[in-house]
């Protein structure tokens, strides 16, 4: 495992996989509904879980098995599965207790291979050497939480990659003479404060690359105790259908007349958002009143996109999600901030899934747009027999208004952000894809694949 840093480096928002970043903090109970075991042995992991994850107790032990035994090709699979061997390993000496047992694993990969403790100075050598030449540590988290109480297990995978400028002879001659980094995955310890100092960026967070990422374990604790999701919502644009590109190249070529930038933090603002709200902020951010109405924009951008939406593609692992799905009889919707008109566009060449769906909420059917959850209530509503308990919807996602509004309703929510949306603008939900095709159904009470 990698050894805890001893000081905040320098951070740069970069992509990563499968969970959430770093995310805002929610006001949380002061005791948790069920306390947590911590499933390890490392004395600065149980350290940091008791300082984010005070509610939960403090309580520990640790799994002897034989990693080494537990391999597998993706470096994800094998994080989960390792992690997952180790709560069946302690799930025994638990009986009769209803906790959240936590097991986590993580491994170091870098110029195309998995990095174990280095079992020669040699090795150790070869690691640093790949470091001070501008190779990256992807330290790959697997997460295992589960519920004793319900006999719910729920996974995730997380990742950060941490970048070194040049270090000279003299840091790798320190750290081979202090003999830490034998003990570390990947050959290196980020607390050292003579490799401190050449640190580059992390692509990712800090506590990622430390062995316990805070936001993804927070989701997966939030996970475990949510009951089975027996209804489903989902948005459109950016996670059923490929158009955001549509509208990106839209706007960019109406911006191109003021000769101003259509950027990523302004689209994450738009998001989810109805027509008319959504360009309304773009003209206040950019400063265009008085040069074009919001009214005026749509209608340019309408004539644009009608050409775009005819071509809209389906987003990795929609296709196989919506038809498994139901086949087992699961009820579907769709709540889009979409107007039905864009709608009929969007999904002509794929109005026979579409049609696996119980019905379609677009944004011209209700008054407020998301964040607020009006959408998700009305559709929830709709729903044979009405309203199932709001804790029971599994709302999918791409943008954060959405989340919100998700999470506003009670709803359990899955985040599937853009790569390009900035790590302050994640966290909030219940677990976070970096694409559909990384859906487990069993993770959330449904029939897997």
């Amino acid at each position: 495992q990698l050894c805890a840093p001893g000081g905040p480096p320098k951070r740069t928002r970069g992509k990563r996989s499968a969970m959430a970043g770093e995310g805002p903090e929610e006001k949380r109970p002061r005791v948790a509904e069920l306390p947590v075991v911590l499933g390890t042995q490392s004395k600065w992991r149980r350290e940091l879980f008791a300082k984010h994850f005070a509610e939960y107790g403090s309580d520990f032990m640790s799994a002897d098995i034989d990693e080494k035994a537990i391999r597998m090709e993706r470096p994800e699979e094998m994080t989960v599965a390792i992690a997952s061997a180790k709560a069946d390993a302690l799930l025994p000496r638990l009986a009769g207790r209803e906790v959240l047992l936590v097991c986590m694993d993580q491994v170091v990969c870098c110029d195309g291979s998995v990095r174990e403790k280095p079992e020669s100075e040699t090795e150790a050598r070869a690691f640093l050497e790949s470091y001070r030449s501008g190779k990256g540590a992807r330290c790959v988290n697997g997460i295992v939480v589960h519920n004793t109480r319900t006999g719910r297990r729920v996974t995730g995978c997380d990742s950060s990659t941490i970048f070194w400028k040049p270090f000279p002879d003299a840091v790798i001659e320190h750290l081979l003479a202090e003999k830490l980094i034998f003990t570390c995955a990947g050959g290196f310890t980020a607390e050292d404060l003579q490799m401190q100092a050449y640190l580059e960026r992390i692509e990712g967070t800090l506590d990622s690359i430390e062995g316990l990422p805070i936001a993804a374990l927070r989701s997966l604790l939030l996970r475990a105790v949510a009951p089975a999701a027996t209804h489903i919502l989902f948005d459109m644009d950016g996670l059923l259908l490929d158009t955001e590109s549509a509208y990106t190249v839209a706007q960019q070529e109406i911006l191109d007349r003021f000769g101003k930038k259509f950027t990523w933090d302004l689209k994450a603002k738009m998001m989810g958002r109805k027509a008319l709200d959504a360009v309304q902020i773009l003209i206040d951010d950019l400063g265009l009143e008085g040069e074009i109405s919001a009214e005026d924009f749509l209608k340019d951008r309408e004539q644009l996109l009608d050409k775009l939406f005819a071509d809209a593609k389906l987003m990795p692992g929609v296709d196989r999600l919506v038809r498994h799905l139901h086949k087992h009889g699961v009820p579907m919707a769709v709540a889009t901030s979409s107007h039905r008109r864009h709608f009929d566009f969007k999904t002509g060449r794929h109005r026979e899934l579409f049609g696996l769906m119980h019905h379609i909420v677009t944004g011209d059917q209700v008054s407020k747009s998301k964040p607020d959850p009006e959408i998700f209530f009305e559709a929830a509503r709709r729903f044979d027999g009405g309203a199932p308990e709001s804790s029971r919807v599994l709302v999918f996602e791409d943008a954060p208004n959405g989340v919100e509004a998700g999470r506003a309703a009670s709803m359990q929510v899955c985040h599937v952000p853009d790569p390009n949306l900035a790590l302050s603008l994640r966290g909030d939900s219940h677990g976070e894809l970096s694409s559909l095709e990384e859906f487990r159904p069993e993770d959330w009470g449904l029939p897997g694949f």
